[in-house]
């Protein structure tokens, strides 16, 4: 018989980090969140996904979506998603109730595959790979702002085999240039770096540091504004260094005309963000039509590592042909996170530049429910059992 959805479970994480937390270029952040949906389909075969966001904000919006849920198909993706859009649109297509939708999105096609005894690139259009190439997501703000320490991060990366590495900058001209000077010494000529301003600029301060920094030869320039400020982005096309957004981003509709206006080079979905595969499928095969290249945005727990690995194991290669082009990177985070590789039965490893597809199906993983717990929020778990 075809598998409907029996229960939701949602388990809002907090993991409070030491020394005042990792900085972006806007704020430090003093914990790491997460909140995880747990599908259980009518075979007993479960599904898991990751939403982005403040964990309590987002349990109450799976509060909402779980008793719709229950019942619904299992192979029913996006129709449950674009309907909850279509008839939320006072909500608009982006912010935390899609967070919400990303996380159920994930589990069922985790759900779903694992039905099948497949991984979920096979549903994605089929596995064209079993390794990944990953750069280090590096060189935070520190709370001294000491650069003998950020040079220390990016020296750690380097000793873990990454060739490749992205750093905070958008803090002030003097100290963009001095990090990226120091990334791109110890990265050396060969290796790709990419900068990342958080959104924490202006056209007018964004210009200046990338006239310094453009020398330096950047793979990408990450979110040098605002993604609102869409005049602006016209105004940064003539320095003549590869931009990248797509990580504040929500679903085909707000992809749409940053791909269609070509205000990137390289579009990245977050799949806890932007509507989970369904969307970011969609959106892969949007930045094709329009020749750009995509590098998903990877950012959470060992959740949202293993299916971005998934989705990227599934994306074809175009723009390009067989020889030449460039690849589609993983973001493999490098700051402490105990929701990264500890809610994982066995986390995902980095070796030689690359990060294996987990070969399982669904996911490929096995997520530590116990370890889960030990990080839930008091008060916030979802059961759909229990509330029916």
């Amino acid at each position: 018989m075809r598998p409907h959805v029996a229960r939701v479970e949602a388990f809002p994480l907090a993991a409070p980090l030491p020394d005042g937390g990792y900085g972006s270029s806007m704020t430090r952040v003093p914990a790491r969140i997460a909140t995880l949906v747990k599908i259980t389909t009518s075979d007993g075969v479960t599904g898991w996904g990751e939403s982005f966001g403040p964990p309590r904000v987002v349990a109450a919006h799976l509060a909402e979506l779980a008793g719709p849920l229950v019942g619904q198909p299992a192979d029913v993706r996006e129709s449950f998603l674009l309907e909850n859009l279509q008839l939320g649109y006072h909500r608009t297509t982006g912010g935390l109730h899609v967070a919400a939708l990303s996380g159920v999105d994930i589990a069922l096609w985790d759900a779903y595959a694992r039905t099948l005894g497949v991984p979920v690139s096979r549903l994605l259009g089929g596995q064209l790979r079993d390794r990944i190439p990953a750069y280090a997501s590096t060189g935070y703000v520190t709370a001294t702002r000491d650069r003998g320490e950020f040079r220390d991060q990016i020296a750690r990366g380097i000793a873990e085999g990454f060739t490749d590495a992205k750093i905070k900058v958008g803090t002030g001209l003097a100290e963009d240039v001095a990090r990226a000077v120091i990334a791109r010494e110890l990265l050396g000529p060969g290796g790709r770096l990419m900068v990342d301003y958080n959104a924490n600029a202006t056209v007018d301060t964004v210009r200046r540091s990338l006239t310094r920094l453009r020398e330096l030869d950047p793979y990408w320039v990450e979110e040098p504004l605002p993604p609102a400020d869409a005049g602006g982005w016209a105004l940064l096309r003539d320095l003549g260094v590869p931009i990248a957004a797509g990580e504040a981003v929500y679903t085909r509709y707000g992809f749409r005309d940053l791909i269609a206006e070509h205000r990137v080079d390289i579009v990245q979905p977050d799949l806890t963000k932007c509507g989970g595969f369904t969307e970011a499928k969609l959106v892969s095969q949007l930045a094709a039509a329009w020749n750009l290249r995509v590098s998903p945005h990877c950012w959470g727990t060992g959740v949202a590592q293993a299916a971005t690995l998934q989705l990227l194991a599934a994306l074809p290669v175009v723009p390009f042909g067989q020889t030449g082009g460039e690849p589609a990177l993983l973001e493999f985070d490098r700051g402490y996170n105990p929701l990264r590789e500890g809610v994982l039965a066995n986390p995902l490893t980095f070796a030689a530049s690359f990060v294996d597809v987990p070969a399982g199906p669904g996911l490929g993983i096995e997520v530590d429910e116990d370890a889960v717990r030990g990080h839930e929020l008091d008060g916030y778990h979802l059961d759909s059992a229990r509330s029916a």
